[in-house]
C-alpha cells in the first residue's frame, strides 16, 4: 500500500503533468481577465455616453443663461456731424429716430411724433416744435431758446439742464410731470399760458405756477 501511493504520488507529480499544469494556469488566468474586460467594455462605454450627454446639457444651460450681448446707445446722430439747421421734419412719425447733440437751430418738427426720441443736447434754438408730441423724450441739455412750443406735449420728458429764455413760446405746451431747476420753472411760468389741445392740460397747471 506504501508503495502504491507513493508511486502515484511520484506519477501525478511527474514533469509532464507539472508542464501541462503550468501552461494551464496562465491560459485560465487569461480567459477569466479577458471575460472581465469584455464585460466591463459596454459598462465603461455606457458612463462614457452619459457623461458626454451631461456635459452637453450642462453647456446648453449654460448658453441658454448666458446674458444677450448689450446694444451700444449712439454717442452722437447724423445731425451733429452734419448740420441739419432749418431742415423740415414736420408731419412725421420720428419714433425710431435720433438727434442726440445734433444741430437743429431752426429745424421744423411741427405736429410730428417724437415720443421716447433722444434730442440730448440738442441744439434746438428758434426750431418750430408747435403741436409735436416730445412726451418722454430725452432733451436734457437741449437749447430751447426761442423755440416754439405752443400746444406742444412733453409730458414725462427729460428736460433737465435744458436751456429757455424769454423768446421761447410755450402757449398751450404741457409740461406735466417734467423736472426743472426753480429758476427755470420761474422762467417757464412767466411765458406759460393757455391749454394743450392733446391732453387737455393747462399750461401753468402742469408747470405747477401758483
Amino acid at each position: 500500500m506504501l508503495t502504491n501511493t507513493s508511486t502515484r504520488a511520484a506519477s501525478s507529480s511527474s514533469p509532464a503533468r507539472q508542464f501541462k499544469a503550468a501552461t494551464t494556469a496562465p491560459r485560465a488566468a487569461r480567459t477569466v481577465r479577458l471575460m472581465c474586460r469584455a464585460s466591463a467594455e459596454p459598462e465603461q462605454r455606457s458612463i462614457a455616453k452619459w457623461g458626454a450627454a451631461a456635459a452637453a446639457a450642462v453647456g446648453a444651460v449654460v448658453l441658454s443663461s448666458a446674458p444677450l450681448p448689450a446694444v451700444a446707445v449712439p454717442q452722437t446722430s447724423v445731425c451733429a456731424t452734419e448740420s441739419c439747421d432749418g431742415m423740415d421734419f414736420s408731419n412725421k412719425d420720428l419714433r425710431t429716430e435720433f438727434y442726440t447733440k445734433g444741430s437743429l437751430k431752426g429745424a421744423n418738427f411741427s405736429k410730428s411724433n417724437l415720443t421716447n426720441v433722444s434730442l440730448f443736447g440738442a441744439n434746438l434754438a428758434d426750431a418750430n416744435l408747435s403741436g409735436a408730441n416730445f412726451s418722454l423724450a430725452n432733451l436734457g441739455q437741449a437749447n430751447l431758446e426761442g423755440a416754439n412750443l405752443s400746444q406742444t406735449n412733453v409730458s414725462g420728458a427729460i428736460m433737465s439742464s435744458a436751456r429757455f429764455n424769454s423768446k421761447t413760446i410755450l402757449d398751450g405746451a404741457d409740461f406735466t410731470d417734467v423736472i426743472v431747476r426753480k429758476d427755470v420753472n420761474d422762467l417757464l411760468c412767466k411765458l406759460a399760458k393757455g391749454t394743450n389741445e392733446m391732453t387737455g392740460n393747462d399750461t401753468r397747471e402742469s408747470l405747477n405756477c401758483f
